[in-house]
């Protein structure tokens, strides 16, 4: 898609030059007549990059270039200045209101096209390092919240062991195995308290058997559950076709969605984690005969951070980054997530994964 650049000046001539300089460069010229015009025309369309004349009637250049950087969507946007002022003091004044650089008037082709390539160069390295950020730390997100479930059921098996009774220095191991695994959970709160999250192509997805990957999740999950009382049953499709997916992504996926289960179902509830399919999805669903969620705060479920007035049953803790960590996985993967509350009460969370192609 090619990069576009605004023009804005009242000088035909002016505009002329520019063109005919920026002819042939590939870009997705836009000419404003004004600094009013200009601002209407970039909640339409955002530049990549602006050439900006200083004097103008209505509103000038400078008033201009304040109010650009005034908005979230163009703060960002590279802002060149055209100027006939060769005063210092104006100069100044235009890197001041938040220009990067300047282009003295009478504009030479060389010069202009020289300082523009430069700034489109580099706004195109700076997103371009943004988006690699973003990938990352979205994923860090991912496997920091991903943590937090294994190092709870180590903190809690520590706490059962020492229930039965273990003393001496096997005690003392399990103290150290508690507080470790407690300043690790510390470490990712923090983590997750003080970042905010931010995609991977599909090439080289393994044949994944979900049935195998629900019953690893309940496995690792019994203990929570037969802590507060909870029965959790499998019900599996047999046979039951592979899926085209990335396991991790799906472990993780059923996890999230099981541990959210145990986490807000009272004690003596019950959780069925079934597996269906038909001939080009399979759905793998978590149910559960608790609470539900109110009609009115379901549209933030999968949303990063969401809040809802449901609230865990065992004082266990909440970050709000499950569920939206659960569709960042499963659609990178080419599936669909959703939930499902039946008029009887409790909650289906589900999601679907294309079957995988025929070996």
């Amino acid at each position: 898609m090619p990069e576009t650049i605004l023009i804005v000046d009242d000088t035909p001539a002016n505009i002329s030059v520019l063109v005919d300089a920026l002819a042939g460069t590939g870009h997705q010229l836009l000419v404003a007549e004004d600094g009013e015009d200009a601002l209407e025309q970039t909640t339409r369309t955002l530049p990549d990059l602006i050439l900006l004349d200083v004097m103008m009637p209505g509103i000038d250049g400078f008033e201009t270039c304040r109010r650009l950087k005034a908005r979230t969507a163009t703060r960002d946007v590279p802002v060149i200045f055209m100027t006939a002022l060769h005063d210092t003091a104006e100069k100044v004044k235009a890197f001041g209101v938040g220009a990067v650089d300047y282009i003295t008037k009478p504009i030479q082709h060389e010069e202009a096209l020289a300082r523009i390539q430069a700034h489109m160069t580099l706004r195109r390295l700076q997103r371009e390092l943004e988006q690699e950020l973003a990938l990352k730390e979205r994923f860090m997100r991912i496997a920091a919240h991903d943590l937090r479930n294994p190092l709870s059921l180590i903190l809690m098996s520590g706490e059962l062991a020492k229930r039965k009774g273990v003393s001496g220095e096997a005690s003392e191991y399990l103290d150290n195995i508690h507080e470790s695994a407690r300043q690790m959970r510390r470490i990712i709160d923090t983590f997750l308290n003080v970042r905010r999250p931010e995609a991977e192509d599909r090439a080289g997805r393994g044949r994944t058997d979900l049935n195998l990957v629900a019953a690893a999740v309940v496995a690792q999950n019994e203990p929570a559950a037969e802590r507060k009382g909870i029965r959790v049953d499998l019900e599996l499709a047999h046979p039951l076709p592979p899926v085209q997916c990335d396991s991790g992504h799906a472990y993780q996926a059923f996890t999230n969605y099981l541990s959210n289960a145990i986490k807000f179902l009272p004690g003596g509830g019950q959780i069925i984690v079934r597996t269906t399919a038909d001939d080009e999805r399979v759905r793998s669903a978590v149910i559960d005969n608790g609470p539900g969620v109110p009609p009115a705060e379901r549209d933030r479920l999968f949303t990063d951070f969401a809040r809802l007035s449901v609230r865990p049953t065992g004082g266990e803790e909440s970050t709000g980054l499950g569920l939206a960590i659960v569709k960042q996985l499963i659609e990178t993967e080419g599936g669909r997530v959703g939930a499902d509350f039946p008029a009887a009460g409790g909650a289906v969370f589900w999601f679907e994964l294309p079957v995988a192609p025929g070996p």
